[in-house]
């Protein structure tokens, strides 16, 4: 941890983006208005004692917005890694090890979807079946179709990642060596290739969560992720486009938290593959 943190700009950004994740979480909890009820008395009104950040232009509180459009593209992160980490790397370790059939039933799928610009097809899901998850979940369908659709253009990246690192690993003399005594697939997996691989692999991860965060705010300015009474950092940048001339904070403040929370997380990711790749 002190090689990681040595760089005061890694350390800065990981307190900062620790900062973003606690408010995120706990935000709500200690500042408890109503993200979804409007105050018809102040509609886009600019800081003040009573509304810290402002109020869009039905009134409601833009900092309590802010807090749970943040949880949300966390959330959406979280979940499209998680899926890329043991879909992805899973897949890629599974075809760079053993090959054959696996290796080119996965290469060929990868194949498939590289063919397509990502965000294009990530786009083109949710637009084609957004309107049919709407009401699922609580009214959460469409961020599950979100986190789904960047998800499925993301995992084959890292597969092909995960699958030439193994490719390279596998050929190694402790695993040969090892192999030579008797250990089997599954023991040789788990115990060498897998932890030979999982700081790639968070280092990987940590860098894709930056992209992740901006595509869902991309489909969020297109009116494809979050619907109300949710909001997204992305969703809350269109909604005050509108009335920008009138209050421009409210433009501002979302896009200032969406630009550092991308920003702490590039540079805690390229503290991590420096430490990484140094060994």
């Amino acid at each position: 941890m002190q090689r990681i943190f040595r760089s005061r700009v890694v350390l800065i950004s990981a307190l900062f983006l620790a900062l973003l994740i606690a408010i995120a979480i706990i935000g709500p909890l200690v500042y408890t208005v109503d993200p979804a009820t409007g105050d018809v008395e102040q509609l886009r009104a600019f800081p003040t004692l009573s509304h810290p950040l402002g109020t869009d232009d039905s009134g409601r509180d833009t900092l309590a917005r802010l807090m749970t459009g943040l949880r949300v593209s966390l959330a959406v992160a979280v979940v499209v890694e998680l899926f890329n980490v043991v879909v992805g790397a899973g897949l890629g370790v599974l075809a760079g090890y053993f090959g054959g059939w696996i290796d080119i039933l996965v290469s060929r799928i990868a194949d498939m979807l590289f063919a397509f610009p990502g965000l294009l097809l990530a786009i083109l899901i949710s637009a084609i079946f957004g309107s049919a998850v709407t009401g699922f979940a609580g009214g959460s369908g469409r961020l599950f179709l979100v986190s789904f659709s960047l998800a499925l253009v993301g995992w084959p990246l890292m597969a092909r990642y995960t699958r030439g690192q193994t490719l390279s690993l596998k050929e190694r003399s402790f695993i040969e060596s090892t192999r030579a005594l008797g250990a089997g697939d599954g023991h040789i997996l788990l115990r060498h290739i897998l932890p030979n691989l999982a700081g790639l692999i968070i280092v990987s991860a940590t860098l894709d969560v930056a992209s992740v965060i901006v595509s869902e705010a991309t489909l969020g300015l297109l009116g494809l992720s979050a619907q109300p009474p949710q909001t997204s950092l992305g969703k809350m940048i269109v909604e005050a486009f509108s009335y920008i001339t009138l209050n421009w904070t409210q433009v501002l403040f979302p896009g200032l938290v969406l630009a550092l929370l991308v920003l702490a997380l590039s540079f805690v990711g390229d503290g991590l593959q420096e430490y990484v790749e140094r060994g």
